[in-house]
């Protein structure tokens, strides 16, 4: 029996796709955007039973939980915190991230994260000692996603 082995040029490229931000309405396409990572943390509760020597788990609820990096340019972040302030209205927005490699037969990938909300906001940042880019980094929460279109079984 022979071995099922994947093809290099399937594995996903993590430098290919896009990213659109949608603010109160306005879809913003962010090319600064050097990471972006959104994951869903389930809520567990440890289940003992009887003539089980393991202990089992149940999930009883979930968080969404991010981070992303930017380049240091865009005001979209710091208006909302600045709204905030100024307004009381909580920052918020959307995000809409395509995976997709065209070399891969896996195809692409859409999700919608929805309701995100910055842990914390960058107003400003300078750095002699550094050589590099400026860039701003924030974990974030959301509480909605929907994928549009997941990768295909690669056969």
């Amino acid at each position: 029996m022979t071995a099922n082995v994947m093809q290099t040029k399937d594995a996903m490229s993590s430098r290919e796709g896009l990213v659109f931000i949608n603010i109160d309405g306005q879809t913003f396409e962010f090319a600064e955007i050097l990471k972006f990572k959104a994951e869903v943390e389930y809520n567990k509760v440890e289940v003992k039973r009887l003539n089980a020597r393991m202990e089992g788990s149940k999930i009883v609820g979930a968080k969404g939980v991010g981070e992303t990096t930017i380049y240091y340019h865009r005001p979209e972040i710091r208006s909302m915190a600045s709204e905030y302030l100024r307004s009381g209205k909580s920052p918020m927005f959307d995000a809409t991230i395509v995976n997709a490699d065209i070399t891969s037969a896996a195809g692409k990938q859409t999700v919608d994260i929805r309701n995100i909300v910055p842990d914390k906001t960058l107003l400003t940042m300078l750095d002699a000692d550094s050589a590099d880019t400026l860039k701003d980094e924030f974990p974030f929460t959301f509480d909605d996603f929907e994928i549009l279109n997941q990768f295909s079984v690669i056969q």
